[in-house]
């Protein structure tokens, strides 16, 4: 092997394979996110206001059950929308859509509290649905 592929290697080893990018050309987060504020009251009414102030409720509804953008509470996703693609999607934006990237807008911590209102929403509906 030759020394740069060597040394490439210790690098991606000594960092654990941060830099990685998915097929999209969105970096990967490994291992899956997990929502540290899943289910905290505080964290919820902090997404709920977020999701005011950012605008969400333009292209998703006021209550995130659609409009121009897709319903957010529902299950009819292409993929079951674990918190950490909801986090992707919110963080890196939708390639092909108009949900545009917020790494430069929001803190994970904000992102994290957008996650936990939005599951927070979903239950609401899948227990009012029954």
């Amino acid at each position: 092997m030759s020394k740069v592929v060597i040394a490439l290697m210790a690098v991606w080893l000594l960092t654990g394979g941060a830099g990685q990018v998915a097929d999209d050309g969105r970096p990967v987060i490994a291992p899956a996110a997990i929502n540290p504020y899943g289910g905290d009251a505080e964290a919820i009414a902090n997404g709920e206001i977020l999701f005011a102030r950012i605008s969400c409720h333009g292209c998703h509804g006021s209550n995130a059950r659609g409009g121009n953008g897709p319903d957010l509470t529902d299950d009819e996703w292409l993929r079951q929308p674990g918190d950490d693609m909801v986090f992707r999607a919110i963080k890196f934006g939708r390639k092909g859509t108009m949900m545009s990237p917020f790494k430069d807008d929001l803190s994970d911590e904000q992102i994290w509290y957008l996650v936990s209102y939005l599951g927070d929403l979903a239950e609401r509906r899948k227990s009012q649905e029954r």
